[in-house]
């Protein structure tokens, strides 16, 4: 009888087992009406991060400057891509989901931001090559 009750002890906590593990699993989350595409969230998010970079670059003394101008520079990226807070935030909360659809939106921003950097880079060696006597004009 200590055995089969010792056996039923150990599938009953099995199941339970089971049972947590299953409730502690995200669910997947479900694509919302207005999902923003992965090609232009990408695009929203380069500009964003470039904008918190500018913020950062501004070095501020008071943070609430720091937030205004950043939800200003927010608000513009959004209306030049035509998109609401509402939309993004549903889309990233469903891209955050899954990590590897999030990865691979982070690949194109991250390709993006060496491109612009890589432009910008090329324009300061163009300027280095100029005359002392004109870069001292410049700046």
């Amino acid at each position: 009888m200590n055995a089969q009750l010792c056996s039923q002890f150990r599938i009953g906590l099995l199941f339970l087992l089971l049972a947590l593990l299953q409730a502690c699993q995200t669910p997947v989350a479900e694509a919302p009406e207005n999902l923003i595409p992965e090609a232009k969230m990408a695009q929203i998010l380069t500009e964003i991060h470039l904008a918190e970079a500018r913020v950062t670059k501004l070095n501020r003394i008071s943070q609430d400057s720091n937030t205004l101008i950043y939800k200003h520079l927010e608000k513009q990226i959004f209306r030049k891509y035509q998109v609401d807070t509402a939309a993004y935030s549903k889309s990233y909360t469903y891209y955050s989901s899954d990590p590897e659809q999030l990865a691979e939106i982070y690949k194109k921003v991250t390709e993006e931001l060496e491109r612009r950097k890589k432009t910008t880079d090329t324009s300061s060696v163009k300027k280095s090559k100029l005359p002392t006597r004109l870069k001292n004009l410049t700046k």
